[in-house]
C-alpha cells in the first residue's frame, strides 16, 4: 500500500476510491447559496468538479472557472476577467494567474486558471510532502495533491491575501479593522498561517485606500460601454446593479 493510498490524498491527475466516496456525498452547487469556498478540485479525465465548503462538499458540472463566474454573478461580485486586468494594471500582485476575489474570501489558481484546483490560502494547515508527493492539508481535515513546492504556493497565497486584503479595505463591511493587511484577515495559528503572516505584501499595503475599488468600478464601467456602442444585445442587463 502505497503512501498516497494511506494519506488519501485527492488528486486531480487520477482517479482513485477516494473520488468515488466524496462524489457519492457530494450535492448538487448551487450558486445562489452563500458559501465560504475552501477549495474547487476539477475531476480527472471527465467534467465537473468538487466544491469545497464550510458547508460540506459539492458538485458542479461546469469548470471551476465557469463556477466561480456563476457564484460571482448570483452575489453581485467582482467580474474575474476585469478585476485580473485591473490587478494587472496595478503591478504589484503579479503579471499572470490572478486570484478569484470577493469581499469574504479569495482562492487562488495553482496553474492554469483554465483547468486547475482552486484554493481558499486563509484555509491551508500546511503544505507537506511523501516522497515526491506534495499535497496540501486543508484546516478541515482533506488532503489534495499540489503540482508545486511550499515556497511557490506561499508566494501565490501571499499575493492571493494581499488582494483580498486590499478589497476588504474597499468594502463597507471591513473598512475599519486596521491599518495592515495582516488586520484584514483571520490568519489560522498554522505552519502556513506563521508563515503566510510573515510575508512582505501583508506588513504594508500596496495600494491607496479606495485604489482597487476604484479602478475596478472604472475598468468595468468602459468594458460594458464598449459592448454597449460595439453590440447592445449582447449586454447582460442583468448583472448591473
Amino acid at each position: 500500500m502505497n503512501d498516497e493510498h494511506q494519506l488519501e490524498v485527492l488528486d486531480d491527475r487520477k482517479w482513485s476510491q477516494l473520488w468515488e466516496r466524496y462524489l457519492a456525498e457530494a450535492i448538487a452547487f448551487d450558486p445562489l447559496e452563500k458559501h465560504e469556498i475552501n477549495c474547487i478540485i476539477p475531476l480527472p479525465d471527465r467534467k465537473g468538479v468538487l466544491v469545497f465548503t464550510e458547508k460540506g462538499c459539492f458538485y458542479n458540472t461546469q469548470s471551476a472557472l465557469n463556477t466561480l463566474r456563476h457564484f460571482a454573478f448570483a452575489h453581485c461580485f467582482p467580474d474575474y476577467s476585469i478585476m485580473s486586468s485591473v490587478l494587472k494594471d496595478i503591478g504589484r500582485f503579479g503579471k499572470y494567474k490572478f486570484p478569484w476575489v470577493c469581499p469574504f474570501f479569495v482562492l487562488f489558481p495553482l496553474e492554469s486558471v483554465q483547468h486547475t484546483v482552486w484554493i481558499n490560502p486563509l484555509k491551508i494547515q500546511e503544505i507537506n510532502t511523501s516522497g515526491i508527493l506534495f499535497y496540501a492539508e486543508m484546516v478541515d481535515g482533506l488532503k489534495l495533491h499540489v503540482p508545486i513546492q511550499r515556497y511557490y504556493i506561499l508566494l501565490r497565497a501571499e499575493a492571493a491575501c494581499a488582494i483580498l486584503a486590499a478589497v476588504r479595505q474597499d468594502s463597507f463591511y471591513f473598512s475599519t479593522l486596521g491599518k495592515f493587511p495582516k488586520d484584514y484577515l483571520k490568519l489560522y495559528n498554522t505552519s502556513f498561517g506563521n508563515s503566510l503572516r510573515k510575508r512582505p505584501l501583508l506588513q504594508q499595503f500596496v495600494t491607496k485606500s479606495g485604489e482597487v475599488n476604484r479602478r475596478y468600478q472604472r475598468a468595468r464601467f468602459l468594458h460594458y460601454y464598449d459592448e454597449l456602442v460595439d453590440e447592445p444585445e449582447n449586454i447582460p442587463w442583468e448583472s448591473w446593479s
